[in-house]
């Protein structure tokens, strides 16, 4: 399975692969009729299928046969977005393929960047599920920190800075869902921490360094996977 392909053009047992999808299989890796590829559709279902008919802006298939993969992610990711667009987009890369199954760009009180092109973003995240041969594509989305603080999760985490309040989050079920919050460059206000805690969250501790707000992304998605 060296080469994935996603799309949600999916009808009976007919698939179709457009744009750059298209581009991809017929131009760069020049698949021809007949050929056998694999198609997610970033719900956990994977296609093989057979190519009936192509060109560049589309790619239509018969599915030959399918296979179901349950999710084993189980970690959303509420973090600051960075100001440089390409820390940012680097870092969402890099928490899809660690296994991340929800990303959320949280808007706090030290947050810089203030426009995010989803849809740029949606194009890196699908490539990196198919680079790391996963089946699902995680949902990304934006929110203000005061609605995060809402969400239902069995299992909460704030990684922070302030020495003065508690860091002790390591305890959780290794099936539960998990929610972690990541702060901006400058970390969170002191009022946003004690909001969190009396959400029911806990502090956690990432180590004795201080990291820049993609690192900490990544290393608190790396310790709970």
């Amino acid at each position: 399975m060296n080469n994935l392909f996603y799309t949600t053009n999916i009808k009976n047992e007919n698939i179709t692969l457009e744009d750059q999808e298209a581009v991809h299989c017929s131009l760069v890796l020049r698949k021809k009729v007949g050929e056998i590829i694999r198609v997610i559709d970033g719900k956990g279902t994977l296609y093989k299928c057979g190519i009936d008919k192509m060109n560049k802006r589309s790619v239509e298939c018969t599915i030959l046969d399918s296979e179901f993969h349950e999710k084993f992610e189980n970690v959303t990711i509420a973090v600051a977005p960075t100001k440089n667009r390409d820390r940012l987009e680097w870092m969402i890369e890099k928490l899809v393929e660690i296994g991340s199954d929800e990303i959320i760009l949280m808007n706090t009180a030290n947050t810089e960047r203030t426009r995010t092109n989803f849809e740029r973003l949606e194009k890196k995240i699908i490539s990196a599920v198919k680079q790391s041969l996963r089946f699902y594509v995680p949902k990304v989305s934006e929110m203000e920190f005061t609605d995060v603080l809402k969400l239902n999760y069995q299992s909460k985490f704030i990684a922070h800075c302030y020495e003065d309040l508690v860091k002790d989050g390591h305890s959780f079920s290794i099936t539960s869902n998990k929610l972690v919050l990541i702060g901006p460059e400058g970390d969170f206000s002191k009022k946003e921490v004690e909001m969190a805690l009396n959400h029911d969250f806990k502090g956690l501790n990432l180590g004795d360094y201080r990291l820049r707000t993609e690192t900490a992304a990544i290393v608190a998605l790396s310790r709970f996977q």
